[in-house]
């Protein structure tokens, strides 16, 4: 069985269709890591078999909670503004079955644009080059893998960069070259160039031990 784990706050009810295809799937199960914040959204999931661990707090903590009470022998942290390929599954388990202690997806972005593919090309690249797939590439591993990696931490934010990095310490991890196409919004919200930017100051940051409360501050700043 495959554990999809899905972080959700201040979604929309319309999200939970996005996710109809893959509850019904076989062999999966759906779980929501909700923060309780929109209770009409909780519900939404819960109407196409979702299973929702609602607990406050940042995503870290969420996703831990909901990994706990997880099913399956493999785990598939998606987030929820993020469209997993069509073979995602069935990749899921090539990888893992072919000894990678974990693997993710590239990346593309549903805004098509010129700018934007450039950024998910040079994206991929620090993939590959550094070993550092972000949580919007969908993350999944092994249920011993993800013990032995000590899980997702308490964290505001980088908790995917944070248990990426454990994860490397126990084996590989595979980028697979089928496209998780996920939300350009906050590129289109900010601006491209200044998210970019932002982006890598907190991952720079992140590196140079910055505290977490900081680098949110720097990662939401208007």
């Amino acid at each position: 069985m495959i554990s999809i784990i899905v972080p959700v706050r201040n979604e929309t009810p319309e999200t939970a269709e996005r996710f109809r295809r893959l509850a019904a799937e076989p062999e999966v199960e759906l779980l929501v890591a909700d923060a309780g914040d929109v209770p009409e959204t909780t519900s939404a999931f819960r109407a196409i078999g979702a299973k929702c661990v609602t607990r406050p707090g940042n995503r870290g903590s969420r996703l831990a909670a909901a990994a706990e009470l997880a099913r399956g022998d493999t785990l598939f942290f998606l987030h929820c503004d993020s469209d997993p390929p069509p073979t995602a599954l069935a990749a899921i388990r090539e990888t893992l079955s072919n000894g990678a202690a974990a693997g993710a997806f590239s990346l593309g972005y549903r805004d098509a644009s010129l700018r934007m593919g450039w950024i998910a090309w040079w994206a991929n690249r620090r993939s590959r080059w550094l070993g550092l797939p972000f949580g919007d590439q969908g993350i999944f591993c092994g249920r011993d893998t993800y013990a032995r990696a000590g899980g997702f931490q308490n964290l505001p934010i980088c908790d995917d960069v944070d248990f990426v990095r454990r994860l490397r310490r126990v084996g590989p991890i595979v980028l697979r070259r089928e496209k998780m196409l996920t939300s350009a919004r906050r590129y289109r919200d900010h601006g491209a160039l200044r998210q970019v930017l932002r982006n890598w100051k907190v991952l720079v940051g992140y590196a140079l031990g910055v505290s977490p409360e900081r680098l949110e501050r720097w990662y939401n700043a208007s």
